[in-house]
């Protein structure tokens, strides 16, 4: 069986995409330095999460 949340999310990804994408195309057009500064924004939270996810895995153990 597969949860609902796994269904809802995978229902919306395809809508995220398209927003995540219309937004880069923006900001590609009217201001790249800005694109930029979110893109290594986005990658700063998500090495973020991972690195938080690691250190909870190690306490466990």
């Amino acid at each position: 069986m597969v949860s609902k949340s796994v269904t809802i999310l995978s229902f919306l990804l395809p809508i995220a995409m398209v927003i995540g994408t219309s937004i880069a195309i923006y900001f590609y057009e009217y201001s790249t330095i800005l694109l930029i500064l979110i893109a290594i924004g986005g990658l700063m939270v998500c090495a973020y999460v991972l690195i938080l996810k690691s250190q909870k895995h190690r306490s466990a153990r």
